[in-house]
């Protein structure tokens, strides 16, 4: 690689996605990450009492995730991942289940057909989900776009939707995928979903499933393609400020007062943390910085329920009026040889549920999953943790668009990166992606190489 030399704060999916990019245009990159692992907030580890190795959460995305299966691509790991070909995933309700399954159809009529078969909504409900599915398509979203000062609940009564189909349909959807209510995200966000989601090509709203664990994925997988192509990570460095020289940065100084040195620096680490490394800094350009200040996040509890015995048979499912949530197959999707069954109860927007005990959850999770699933009446229960990330994403909650910042920043030699940063996408792995490629674009274009 040649002489030019970036440093990247944080080991995130973000900043690794940056120093990929960064070495396909010819820079090097070093990250540096202050935890001994990569991965930021998508990672696995070793659950101490059964020895397996768990995801923090149970991570998914979409067949529209385009830069994040073509990072995954760059980095070798596209046999470590499986995308479905269509939506297609089952919905249960006190008991009956009910699917949303996309027809092999033509076009953007193969996804609004897995409304036709759907039972928990009625044929007049079917028919506003429609009328509303067309609004979305005829709405131009823009710089000057309203719909991000109100909710997106609102937004959708104002377009003729009911508590059944937002219950039944519109939430089922929107929560999982902004870590939100319906009520709290913006309509922006959630018209923006629908339009790329749903109205867009078959493939796109496909879910798509890590098959190994997401530190092997994620971080193992880049490290191996970083360290092999020129760049260099480092982890357990703590960067505690930017060094700024002659109004512009000159590298970064880590909380055991070393010095290191970089023609540009990229921040990929959450809004808080960026806006903390600019602390010693006093410029009228730190105006720019001002509205990541006001990012806020939400919380996602993962729980983990290993049985002796299977007690469901999909890969997952969807729960509506069940604190279940999503249901996730864990033994399945990894394709472990078990007799037992290892669940993930993925928990989104978990307010409800981020400050009870490891032993009221078991009570809680243990009783519901029994009430809903007939073989788990009749299972032992052989191991039980819980995974809390109290701030798993970004809220996308009316006017926060504003404090989403562009990758180039006005302080000369510093850009950043992360989902919460402008990428047009919610808190996401693409969006992650999509922000280290910009980042790196940027670099070479002011870098000029």
């Amino acid at each position: 690689l040649p002489n030019h030399t970036v440093l990247i704060i944080g080991g995130g999916i973000a900043g690794l996605a940056t120093a990929v990019r960064l070495i396909q245009i010819g820079i090097k990159p070093i990250v540096l990450e202050k935890r001994p692992f990569l991965g930021g907030r998508a990672y696995s580890f070793t659950d101490s009492e059964t020895g397996t190795e768990i995801d923090n959460g149970q991570h998914v995305f979409i067949g529209a995730c385009n830069q994040f299966q073509q990072y995954i691509s760059d980095i070798g790991a596209s046999n470590q991942v499986r995308v479905e070909k269509r939506i297609g995933f089952p919905v249960l309700k006190h008991g009956k289940i009910g699917w949303l399954k996309a027809r092999k159809l033509p076009g953007p009529l193969a996804n609004l057909s897995a409304l036709f078969g759907y039972k928990h909504v009625g044929l007049i409900g079917k028919f506003r989900i429609l009328w509303a599915l067309l609004s979305i398509k005829m709405t131009h979203l823009g710089p000057s776009s309203p719909h991000d000062r109100f909710s997106f609940d609102n937004w959708l009564r104002d377009h003729a939707q009911t508590d059944e189909t937002i219950q039944n349909f519109w939430n089922l959807i929107i929560l999982p995928s902004l870590n939100d209510s319906i009520e709290s995200v913006s309509a922006y966000t959630g018209i923006e979903l629908f339009k790329v989601a749903l109205l867009g090509p078959v493939n796109n709203p496909a879910m798509g499933i890590p098959l190994s664990g997401l530190s092997t994925l994620v971080g193992d997988n880049a490290k191996e393609f970083i360290e092999g192509h020129g760049g260099e990570i480092r982890t357990g460095i703590n960067v505690q400020s930017l060094e700024i020289s002659n109004g512009r940065i000159s590298g970064i100084r880590t909380v055991k007062d070393q010095f290191i040195e970089g023609e540009a620096i990229v921040s990929a680490v959450p809004a808080s943390a960026m806006t903390s490394l600019l602390s010693s800094w006093s410029s009228g350009k730190k105006d720019f910085f001002t509205p990541a200040k006001s990012v806020q996040t939400a919380p996602i509890v993962a729980i983990h329920i290993w049985y002796d015995r299977p007690v469901m048979a999909d890969k997952f499912i969807a729960t509506i009026d069940s604190p279940l949530q999503w249901v996730f197959n864990d033994t399945d999707l990894k394709s472990r040889n078990e007799k037992g069954q290892h669940i993930v109860i993925s928990l989104s927007g978990a307010w409800k549920w981020q400050n009870k005990s490891k032993k009221q959850l078991r009570e809680i999770f243990t009783e519901e999953m029994s009430n809903t699933f007939l073989a788990a009446k009749d299972a032992n229960i052989e191991n039980f943790t819980v995974v809390k990330m109290l701030e798993a994403t970004f809220q996308v909650a009316p006017n926060s668009r504003k404090q989403r910042l562009s990758q180039r920043t006005p302080l000369p030699g510093l850009y950043l990166a992360g989902d919460w940063t402008d990428t047009g996408w919610p808190s996401t792995m693409e969006s992650a992606v999509r922000s280290g490629n910009l980042a790196a674009d940027y670099i070479a274009e002011d870098i000029r190489i």
